[in-house]
């Protein structure tokens, strides 16, 4: 699959149908089932007062994690994309300040950051972000292109970002996207965390361990 989207990613759209064959044919049936159910995805809680201030703006950008994980999702999938409603991967982003607007990029389980998934920029307006460039998969994001929820519960920071992929043939989705702090715990059952939370996730954590490039265990993935 990381094989396709390279080729997607440099513009030959014609290959999305294949890369929807292909990842209706992943090994790991039961993460379809549980996101299905629509339950699964855990909530957002409310969010969160930005900073008021200018000053209070910068000290809490300054203060922003570069390493995150979580998962994404997709939904209200049609046409080309119809089969892959419920779908969902493991993710890693690195987020950087620089002069006033952050940088994003994100990798998923079946695209390491070399072959990253999405790349944004993104500004704060009126103490929130927006998306004003970058990509996802092979399509280009423009302004407003993401919605940027942040908030704050016990268990930490949440971002959520959502947007539409609009495919070059027919159809697209809609998808989401969950992203805390690398270190952080995520609460809830354990359909309400990512795939490789508990196997891969947490030993990495308890052991010190960077963010790496890659995400979850190769072996589980070709059994």
């Amino acid at each position: 699959m990381i094989e396709i989207i390279r080729i997607i990613k440099r513009g030959a759209c014609a290959l999305l149908l294949m890369l929807t064959l292909c990842a209706c044919g992943q090994a790991k049936p039961e993460k379809t089932v549980v996101i299905i159910q629509e339950t699964a995805a855990p909530t957002a809680p409310p969010e969160t007062t930005a900073p008021s201030s200018k000053a209070a703006r910068k000290a809490a950008a300054s203060t922003l994690p570069a390493a995150w994980y979580g998962w994404w999702k997709m939904d209200h999938t049609s046409g080309d994309w119809a089969k892959m409603y419920g779908y969902y991967w493991d993710c890693c982003a690195e987020m950087d300040m620089r002069g006033g607007g952050l940088s994003l990029l994100l990798w998923d389980e079946d695209m390491p950051r070399e072959d990253w998934l999405a790349s944004a920029q993104l500004e704060e307006k009126d103490s929130a972000l927006r998306c004003v460039s970058g990509s996802f998969l092979d399509r280009e994001l423009t302004e407003d292109d993401w919605t940027v929820t942040r908030s704050e519960d016990a268990s930490g920071l949440l971002w959520v970002i959502e947007g539409e992929y609009k495919a070059v043939g027919k159809g697209g989705f809609h998808y989401v996207i969950y992203l805390r702090p690398w270190g952080s715990r995520w609460p809830g059952g354990e359909d309400e965390k990512p795939y490789y939370y508990e196997s891969w996730y947490l030993p990495l954590i308890e052991a010190g361990e960077a963010m790496p490039d890659k995400i979850g265990k190769q072996e589980e993935k070709t059994s």
